[in-house]
């Protein structure tokens, strides 16, 4: 396969993944066809974790890139991101009325963005 053909594959993954998160943002899973009720919450904690290590492992991988090679097409698809992510979760957070995680979206999302936003001269 050609790299044009990989970088649709992954796109293309990439794009059902977005997908399947709108769907669970939206629908929980309570969707999926699980039996036993009772670990949805363990389960969905322990996807969470999973999830932010995952995420955490490649902000730190492409931001070190990013920066080491002072990328502006890099440093701004994961401003792009990164604002994504906190401002939905923000949003969901305080539509279901869990206040502190607002806070503490708020918060991430100011220690990520300065150092993008810096570099890439947006602000003064």
């Amino acid at each position: 396969m050609t790299t044009k053909q990989m970088s649709i594959w992954f796109s293309t993954i990439s794009i059902i993944l977005v997908l399947w998160g709108i769907v669970f943002a939206f629908f929980g899973l309570e969707i999926l066809p699980v039996k036993n009720r009772d670990i949805l919450l363990p389960w969905q904690s322990a996807l969470y974790g999973a999830i932010m290590m995952g995420w955490g492992v490649t902000l730190l991988m492409i931001g070190r890139i990013a920066f080491n090679r002072n990328d502006t097409e890099l440093m701004k698809a994961m401003l792009y991101g990164i604002v994504l992510w906190l401002i939905v979760e923000a949003l969901f957070s305080a539509y279901l009325g869990v206040w502190f995680n607002v806070g503490v979206d708020i918060a991430v999302l100011v220690l990520f963005s300065f150092p993008l936003i810096k570099t890439l001269h947006l602000w003064g």
